[in-house]
């Protein structure tokens, strides 16, 4: 499989939604220039500011929403491991970050050492000089380990927003990632947390961004790609462990978040 890396920076004018959650098998660096965005990654939802920056970690659901309807600009940064392998100081060098995502806000002197690195990685993407995929790959190195030093000096990572709804949610897609594989109902869960089903599909949507089923299905199917890729069983059982329990439901809703069937996902990560 080829290494992926893109960057991208983009102005949007006017109120802007990400259509769907989503999760994917690469990295990814949101730096916002201006404007506001709400950023939920995970379990969490942030209300971004100028200057803040995201760090996605592989797999992690994540979506963006309109914080105004105030234009908005922002930098984007995709890759993943293969990328990286060249010029990384060790095989497992992202476990730097812990397997989280988070929030930074850094300071204007910070901002600005963030902001040189992006602009010179779409410079060298734009020229296409000699060496240059060489250049960029040694950017972003400088990046990362930029990020993970501002990380760990700041006192306090950036909070969620903590309403009281939001709290409860938060607790809710706890369990649901703990209870994935078990069979689950909307009332079942409700009953548990001792709300109405109705209050529970309506606060979990407004924080998220998405149903309950939609989310148990991302977390169902991120858990099934680990399966395929990391033992031999066969599908029937994957399916099982991860709580379906119809295959063909199963290999529509893969089909329907990978784009591709779980035989071809996993001839392809083995490949």
């Amino acid at each position: 499989m080829e290494s992926i890396f893109q960057i991208e920076q983009l102005r949007r004018i006017g109120h802007f939604n990400m259509d769907t959650d989503h999760f994917h098998d690469f990295y990814e660096i949101y730096y916002l220039l201006s404007g506001e965005r709400h950023y939920y990654i995970r379990n969490g939802r942030y209300a971004l500011e100028a200057g803040d920056l995201v760090f996605i970690n592989k797999n992690h659901l994540h979506r963006t929403t309109g914080g105004s309807h105030l234009p908005h600009e922002r930098v984007l940064i995709s890759f993943d491991d293969a990328y990286l392998e060249p010029v990384a100081p060790g095989a497992d060098w992202m476990n730097v970050f812990e397997g989280e995502s988070f929030l930074l806000r850094p300071t204007a002197h910070e901002q600005g050492l963030i902001t040189d690195l992006l602009q010179a990685m779409q410079e060298e993407q734009k020229e296409g000089l000699r060496w240059s995929t060489e250049y960029t790959r040694m950017l972003l190195l400088q990046l990362l380990i930029t990020l993970e030093r501002i990380r760990r000096a700041k006192p306090a990572l950036v909070s969620p927003e903590q309403s009281e709804g939001q709290r409860r949610v938060y607790g809710i897609i706890e369990y649901l990632d703990n209870h994935y594989s078990e069979r689950l109902s909307l009332g079942g869960i409700a009953e548990r947390f001792f709300i109405s089903a109705t209050y529970l599909c309506r606060i979990f949507k407004q924080t998220t961004g998405f149903t309950i089923i939609e989310y148990l299905n991302y977390v169902r199917i991120r858990e099934a790609k680990v399966l395929l890729t990391q033992t031999k069983w066969p599908v029937t059982r994957v399916a099982a462990e991860i709580g379906f329990e119809s295959i063909a439901h199963f290999g529509r809703v893969f089909k329907a978040i990978t784009r591709r069937s779980p035989l071809q996902y996993r001839k392809q990560h083995r490949g």
